[in-house]
């Protein structure tokens, strides 16, 4: 699954620790503390009063485009960094929050779907009533793995802790077969690790070795809290690190999590058993209620393998503080006291991102019952916030990019035909999803009882864990969404070869009917062409049109995409996002190819329509021509202030690039957006040799 921004969970493959932490620090970015204020100025998609015409648009585009934002703008202290993104998910979560107070209100009147979603915000908000409990909801668990009495007993406890989300040492879903798209098989994927990526556990600079000690701090301290006495907790603290430090080094690394080849291990349940000789997989099975035989993914073998050697080799003590850590680490947020809120919002999103205030608990209240029922709350979002029209609106931009992309295949002069025949089956294969699900999610088995915070989310990720493994073996459901309606983002899913848009994007400032062509096919239409991209980027080119990692290229046009992608490495690995730390090209190549290909086809759909309606390309509005109108709505939904923490974690595991090298580098290697601005071929956003695939 490839997003168009980074998104809270399930962005590319499985959720982690840290993207539930930040959730609205990355995709959803953070809020302006005037957003929503009755003097806030309208948003916008394209803002000439954002435009800085000090700065000379050939050198620094970005700049230019932004820099009027960013005075208007600046970083809020609960934020790690805050952009246009960021205004648009603001004003959206002021709109649920708004639904859920009302559902949180008592009333014979309310639907089963209310009553689950408002008293579950409810009980989230009541910090008074979860700090007098204190551990006492938990308490059950931590006296299940206390009571661990050999190694015999963890498949069972495994497959509970996994079931009410504890993300210990791998993870057991659903997905799609890569080699049979039409098959929901078992999938075991490598996990269990509380750093955001394996390298951080095996980078040696100084940097890296400071946080992994602020990290063994902040596990201590989690464990004091817990009632350890503090020398206990300081050694339980290393023994977490060591433990994940022999799973992280096992592991994939980001990058090469990004080629799915790498992922694509297919097996049997019975096959995979005899694999794991000091942990039964059939009773891990049973009390998982998992498939005990049948196809299987297992994504990578070299983890499991350590995996069966760690617990052969490490005493039971220490594999018992391990998944006590882990216990603890899963609901260290707003279902536990307020003091471990705290301390894991000080880790995660202070010393690892540098935000420097906790955000309003409703503000992660409200995320919350977002990531825990979604689809119920997002049903009375789009009942108020997104009729029909707007849905129809978005559907067309979406067809007439298609038909650009179509045009642009026939137009590649690097690729055969015989190769171009499959690309346009792909193409025409590509199931468009806009708004919102046809059918929503039945929540009738999840249970919400008021006033039991933690009970709450222990149910709702047994409800999801269900949920998941109820689909293997199962016809595929290409109507399920991995985002809810609100969500301020977009995906293309290589599987199911479908693009999906939201309810909650297609709002100023990146869409309006109130705007023209230029400015919401610069802006939004971009977005369009960047999921549609992504089908046909490093990784979404595996897969064949009916979303089998199969290979469709001649040997021939596989190498040339090859090499122009190679020129993409090249470009983002010279970026220095922060003082040390470069971009990884090969990280983030699939995004760069999707913002490119996008941008192009965005170009391509709106110059199309322009010349259908006969646009006049010299008049001016707002002083600027419709091309380059274009180029800064492009750009101006970029605008972002990123602290220096952030822009180091997301260089270090984001696939996509900073915001001002997705307008900036992108910009250079299309000399259209030269042209539209007289650009000389020495300035700065000029690229001599430019990039170019799709």
């Amino acid at each position: 699954m490839f997003c168009f921004v980074a998104a809270p969970s399930r962005c590319i493959g499985w959720s982690i620790a840290l993207a539930m932490i930040l959730a609205a620090s990355t995709c959803a970015q953070g809020q302006n503390p005037q957003a929503a204020s009755a003097s806030a100025p309208e948003l916008r998609v394209f803002d000439s009063a954002l435009v800085d015409k000090s700065v000379d648009p050939c050198e620094n585009f970005y700049r230019y485009s932004c820099n009027g934002w960013f005075k208007r703008n600046p970083l809020p202290a609960d934020q790690t960094s805050y952009g246009r993104f960021t205004e648009l998910y603001e004003l959206n979560r002021l709109h649920l929050k708004e639904i859920l107070e009302a559902a949180a209100v008592p009333a014979e009147t309310r639907t089963p779907n209310e009553q689950k979603i408002g008293d579950e915000y409810a009980s989230c908000m009541d910090a008074g009533a979860i700090n007098r409990l204190g551990l006492a909801p938990l308490q059950p668990e931590l006296d299940r793995i206390a009571a661990l009495k050999s190694i015999a007993g963890l498949p069972e406890l495994l497959a509970h802790l996994h079931r009410i989300g504890v993300r210990a040492f791998f993870a057991l879903g659903s997905n799609q077969d890569f080699g049979d798209a039409s098959a929901m098989i078992s999938f075991y994927n490598a996990s269990g690790l509380g750093l955001p990526e394996r390298d951080y556990y095996t980078r040696t600079d100084a940097k890296s070795v400071e946080q992994r000690r602020q990290y063994v701090e902040h596990v201590h301290k989690i464990f004091v809290l817990a009632g350890e006495p503090d020398a206990e907790a300081a050694k339980d603290a290393d023994t977490v690190l060591a433990i994940e430090t022999r799973l992280a080094r096992a592991s994939l690394t980001v990058t090469e999590q990004r080629d799915p080849q790498n992922l694509n291990h297919p097996t049997d349940v019975a096959s995979f058993e005899k694999e794991l000789t000091h942990f039964s997989l059939a009773e891990y099975a049973a009390a998982a209620h998992a498939p005990a035989k049948g196809r299987m993914n297992e994504t990578e073998p070299k983890f499991f393998a350590e995996f069966d050697t760690l617990l052969a080799d490490t005493p039971l003590e220490q594999i018992k503080t391990y998944l006590r850590w882990h216990l603890l680490h899963a609901y260290a947020g707003t279902s536990l006291p307020e003091s471990f809120d705290q301390e894991n919002w000080n880790f995660y999103a202070h010393i690892l991102n540098g935000a420097e205030k906790q955000q309003e608990r409703w503000k992660r209240c409200t995320v919350r019952i977002d990531r825990e029922m979604g689809e119920a709350l997002g049903q009375a979002y789009v009942g108020k916030y997104f009729p029909p029209a707007e849905k129809q609106r978005a559907l067309d931009m979406t067809v007439t990019i298609e038909r650009a992309m179509d045009k642009d295949i026939d137009a590649l002069d690097w690729m055969s035909a015989e190769t171009k025949v499959k690309a346009k089956e792909k193409l025409h294969g590509v199931m468009n999803k806009v708004g919102y699900p046809d059918k929503w999610r039945n929540y009738s088995k999840l249970e919400i009882v008021r006033g039991e915070a933690l009970g709450n989310q222990e149910r709702a990720n047994e409800f999801e864990f269900a949920r998941e493994l109820a689909k293997i073996g199962k016809p595929v459901d290409k109507g399920e969404w991995l985002m809810t309606p609100p969500t301020v983002n977009a995906y293309y899913d290589p599987q199911m070869n479908n693009v999906n848009f939201p309810a909650g994007y297609f709002q100023p400032p990146f869409f309006s009917d109130k705007e023209d062509d230029a400015a919401n096919y610069g802006d939004m239409g971009s977005t369009v062409g960047h999921e549609l991209t992504h089908g046909f980027d490093d990784e979404g080119r595996q897969y064949d049109k009916d979303g089998n990692l199969k290979d469709w290229w001649t040997k021939d046009d596989q190498q040339k995409f090859t090499e122009r992608a190679q020129c993409m490495v090249n470009q983002y690995d010279a970026i220095e996002a922060v003082p040390g730390v470069h971009l990884n090209g090969k990280l983030t190549l699939g995004e760069n190819l999707a913002d490119l290909g996008g941008l192009w086809l965005a170009w391509l759909a709106w110059l199309d329509k322009a010349q259908a309606a006969h646009v006049d390309m010299t008049a001016t509005m707002d002083g600027y021509t419709p091309d380059q109108r274009f180029w800064i709505a492009y750009a101006q939904q970029w605008c972002t202030q990123t602290r220096p923490e952030q822009l180091r974690t997301q260089a270090q595991t984001d696939p996509h690039a900073p915001d001002e090298y997705r307008t900036n580098t992108v910009l250079t290697d299309l000399p259209e957006f030269a042209k539209s601005f007289s650009c000389k071929k020495t300035a700065a956003m000029v690229n001599p040799k430019p990039c170019r695939i799709w």
